[in-house]
């Protein structure tokens, strides 16, 4: 492998794990939402009118 591939490569890997880190930290704070996990936000779509009939 040489140098720029190198570079190449650890610079993707650094970004990947940038965004990875991200996403973990806004689901642990409670800003994500994956699925549908009862969110009023707008985030679930389809979904959002049924969660309103429970309520």
């Amino acid at each position: 492998m040489n140098l720029p591939t190198f570079v190449i490569l650890l610079i993707l890997a650094v970004a990947v794990g940038a965004v990875v880190r991200k996403m973990i930290k806004d689901k642990k704070a409670g800003k994500g939402c994956s699925g549908c996990s009862g969110c009023s936000g707008g985030c679930c779509g389809g979904h959002q009118d049924m969660h309103m009939e429970r309520k």
